[in-house]
């Protein structure tokens, strides 16, 4: 019997050692679908705003209270300061205008996960005659895959067929569909894991908008 408790404390010591690992070692940490409300937000320089921020786990789809939430990778001209279960984004009255992706965490006990915010800062004043939306969004994305985005544009609150999507720009593959009717985007295998952007311009032929999609690149076989 003693031969035998000898020759199985090794294996076990084996054993234990072998799932302190790679990126999931921990398999108390449980993954958290985050979701942003909204996940894109324009402001004019010097205005705030508000995004609400929930999860729930990725396994069951139980809703996730008590989240520590925390913003990585804040421009310069923004600030975002974390309250309960959302962000109080801020723009500078001197925040350069342009499109930034700011990964949002959000974190509880033996649980984490991240989403992206796409916010815009522009001076300009809308007086859109449409509304642009986009199925899915926001996006994420493996290493090595691909999705077609779907264009849902309104006008007063109804569906609306005649505006196309024009052009779309990022630091991912994409594409416009060649109806005009949405856009591919595709994550190369060795592409860098991360929070991106997409901006996207489309027109109804007299106005012309441009709109963002946050996406979320992770490493193959993480979800």
């Amino acid at each position: 019997m003693r031969r035998l408790t000898t020759l199985l404390l090794p294996l076990l010591a084996l054993s234990l050692s072998g799932c302190g690992t790679g990126p999931f070692a921990n398999p108390f940490i449980q993954s958290i679908e985050v979701t942003l409300t909204p996940s894109d937000l324009t402001l004019k320089p010097g205005a705030t705003g508000r995004v609400q921020v929930s999860g729930k786990l990725a396994t069951t789809g139980a809703v996730v209270t008590g989240l520590t939430v925390r913003a990585d990778e804040i421009p310069t001209g923004l600030s975002v300061t974390p309250s309960t279960g959302s962000i109080v984004v801020t723009a500078q009255a001197d925040a350069q205008e342009g499109t930034y992706a700011v990964p949002v965490s959000a974190t509880t006990t033996g649980g984490r996960g991240q989403a992206v915010l796409a916010i815009t800062v522009s001076k300009a004043t809308s007086n859109a005659s449409y509304t642009a939306g986009f199925v899915p969004s926001p996006i994420t994305l493996e290493q090595g895959a691909s999705t077609r985005v779907a264009l849902q544009a309104t006008r007063g609150g109804q569906a609306t067929t005649d505006v196309r999507v024009v052009a779309v720009k990022g630091d991912l593959t994409s594409s416009v569909t060649p109806d005009g009717l949405g856009l591919t985007v595709a994550a190369s295998a060795t592409q860098q894991t991360g929070a991106y952007v997409l901006t996207v311009t489309t027109t109804d032929g007299s106005d012309t908008q441009t709109s963002t999609i946050p996406v979320t690149v992770t490493t193959k076989g993480a979800q």
